[in-house]
């Protein structure tokens, strides 16, 4: 267990650990006189950007006993680019490429090291220097913040700088896409909604972006009201007519229509009689589908004599927001509904004379009582 001397085996005396030291710097020493020069780093030079800061190091591989090396560069070969080459046939651990790019092109050069055993590498380098950019900004300003569903929509992204830029955009409403190379946002939306939306440009530099908000719908429809006859005599049919229009496919829904006499009003929802207005002075409305153009028709019967007012109302559909046609005046008047003519038998009629206009019982007995009276106010003249 323990030596000669009386100490353990295990345990290194002074003698041994200083022969063990120097074994490891002979040892150290050896592979540093071994050490040859190997390699220049790195391999390739990055772009240089025209007008830009540029530095580029280069630094020896394994030089002898890591010591300084001797620098060279093939001459001439960056005049006029506006870099230089330090240290410029000089001793140093590394060497640079530096300085401000004035000249676009590609330059070849040789870059030597030497190291102090005399040991030579070189590599050659191919620097570009390339036409310099800016980080693109958006120029457009946002969309109008309400589009109509059913609608063809269209806008452009417009920004500053190269033209090689991508656009993408995040939450459009379905149906809208943008081109990523002009940054064009089109389609058509049928899904009324608000869109938080951002569009993102990304080019030379660094990205950047657009927040701007999405309303869809609802798309403003317009109503129109015809009514014939008008005047109309009392007891008469009138047919009223509205046309629906908006954006995209024609509104759907109902359609409601109020005639109005002077001092009433119409009922909800459309009206708004004041409060405490009498049941009697509230009139109702009628009511009918739109088709598939987007026009509703009416039969109004029973009007009494008088001047009303006739309006349309429209409530809207999931894409078409509610609407209200411009008041339109509707006479009935006393009059008496003559009965169509009959065909008569007999010649036709002279061409161009007039037709002798038909005429009423009452008016057939007046005119024979007329008849009538100056026949006798002549027999007494007699």
């Amino acid at each position: 267990m323990f030596g000669r001397f009386g100490r353990r085996s295990g345990i290194d005396s002074p003698a041994t650990r200083f022969t063990r030291l120097a074994a490891a710097v002979l040892c150290c020493a050896s592979s540093w006189s071994q050490a040859q020069l190997s390699d220049i780093r790195p391999r390739s030079l990055p772009d240089a950007t025209l007008h830009h800061a540029y530095s580029a190091r280069l630094t020896p591989v394994n030089p002898f006993q890591g010591l300084p090396v001797l620098w060279s560069i093939t001459a001439g070969c960056l005049d006029g680019t506006g870099l230089l080459f330090t240290p410029e046939n000089g001793v140093a651990s590394t060497a640079r490429i530096a300085g401000v790019p004035t000249l676009r092109g590609t330059f070849v050069c040789t870059v030597t090291a030497q190291d102090a055993g005399e040991n030579t590498v070189a590599r050659v380098y191919k620097l570009s220097i390339v036409r310099g950019c800016s980080t693109p900004q958006i120029t457009s300003s946002p969309p109008p913040s309400t589009i109509d569903p059913g609608a063809p929509f269209s806008y452009t992204v417009t920004t500053t700088g190269r033209s090689e830029q991508t656009f993408a955009a995040l939450g459009l409403p379905p149906g809208l896409a943008i081109n990523p190379a002009n940054g064009v946002i089109s389609g058509v939306t049928q899904v009324s909604g608000t869109y938080p939306v951002t569009v993102s440009v990304t080019g030379c530099g660094r990205a950047v972006i657009q927040n701007f908000t999405l309303v869809v719908g609802p798309a403003p429809v317009t109503l129109q009201l015809t009514s014939t006859p008008d005047p109309a005599v009392f007891g008469e049919d009138i047919a009223v007519a509205v046309h629906a229009a908006g954006s995209g496919q024609p509104p759907s829904g109902t359609v409601l229509l109020c005639a109005l006499p002077a001092g009433q009003f119409c009922a909800p929802p459309a009206g708004a009689p004041p409060p405490g207005t009498p049941p009697g002075q509230i009139v109702a409305f009628s009511s009918a589908p739109l088709d598939a153009n987007g026009d509703a028709a009416f039969a109004l019967r029973g009007l009494e004599i008088g001047n009303y007012v006739l309006q349309a109302y429209y409530g809207g559909d999931p894409t078409h927001g509610a609407a209200q046609s411009l008041p339109v005046d509707q006479f009935v008047i006393k009059g008496v509904v003559l009965p169509p003519q009959r065909a008569r038998v007999g010649r036709a009629p002279v061409a161009g004379a007039e037709p002798i206009p038909a005429l009423a019982p009452a008016a057939l007995a007046l005119l024979s009582l007329g008849i009538a009276l100056v026949a006798l106010g002549a027999a007494r003249r007699r």
